[in-house]
């Protein structure tokens, strides 16, 4: 009897067991998602506070910003005017081929190229240079000196890290997106230009051209263009520092943090890319939601 009356039960909990633990990791899923993006608001809003604060900054404070730019949108101008003159190559070639296959004119392309230029290449592409050649590498100098005990000599000397290490290299991010956002279009089109003229596939001026960019120019890419890159900078620098600052072990986890905070930024940067553009544009893939 007592077998015959456990076995139903047990049955039931094998088959419960599945979907619980399905629900129980899904649950765990989503609130460390909004705890994470919690503790990002929440460092970009001090950043903030900080930044519009004129004690904040002092010579040391403004001495680190300036290395920081120098090292981050500076030295990285050459890598931003190469991958937009690369990029700028692969368009020019599309271009060639939409206009050979679907037998339209550069009046045509010129447009859509130079929306998809400004509104979602050049600030992802910013993104992409600034995280992997300063994002890893803030986090991988915080994460060490978190590890070294460099932290906590800062503190107990009275300099607060917030101030001190965190706002410059979060404004250094987003300044610097910003600024080589805008170097990638311009060698994008610059690039472009020349590749076409070269290949026959575009016979006016650089005048010409320039004059029909210009002219296509409107509000609704500023719209784009200046929350793309100021967002998506923010919140990739947020990412990296937080990594860097909340490491815990020896100086062996500092490799694993960096990795781990690069990958972060880049989904972090496609994922507002996304939802700006959702946002923005009002609707979600064909659908219109707005």
């Amino acid at each position: 009897m007592s077998t015959t009356s456990t076995a139903p039960s047990n049955a039931r909990k094998l088959a419960f067991a599945g979907p619980s633990r399905v629900a129980a990791w899904l649950g765990d899923q989503v609130v460390g998602r909004f705890s994470t993006l919690a503790s990002i608001l929440a460092i970009l809003w001090g950043t903030f506070i900080l930044a519009i604060r004129p004690t904040s900054w002092t010579r040391p404070v403004r001495s680190v910003l300036a290395r920081q730019l120098l090292f981050t949108c500076v030295d990285a101008t050459s890598v931003a005017i190469r991958f937009g003159a690369a990029v700028g190559i692969l368009i020019i070639v599309q271009a060639a081929l939409w206009i050979d296959t679907l037998g339209v004119t550069t009046d045509v392309i010129a447009p859509i190229l130079w929306k998809a230029i400004v509104r979602e290449l050049a600030p992802l592409l910013a993104c992409l240079v600034v995280i992997g050649r300063s994002g890893i590498a803030i986090a991988t100098e915080l994460a060490t000196m978190v590890v070294g005990g460099e932290v906590e000599v800062l503190d107990a000397q009275g300099i607060d890290p917030m101030t001190f290490l965190v706002m410059p290299r979060i404004l250094s991010m987003v300044v610097s997106v910003f600024c080589l956002a805008i170097i990638i279009a311009t060698s994008m089109v610059v690039t472009g230009y020349v590749i076409g003229w070269v290949m026959g596939v575009i016979h006016e001026t650089w005048m010409t051209f320039l004059d029909g960019i210009i002219s296509e120019f409107s509000s609704m890419d500023l719209l784009f263009f200046v929350p793309k890159t100021i967002i998506a900078g923010a919140f990739a620098g947020a990412i990296c520092c937080i990594d860097g600052i909340s490491v815990r072990g020896t100086m062996t986890d500092v490799p694993r943090v960096s990795s781990r905070s690069g990958i972060r930024a880049l989904t972090a940067v496609f994922a507002v890319s996304a939802v700006l553009s959702v946002l923005i544009y009002g609707r979600l893939l064909v659908f219109k939601i707005l």
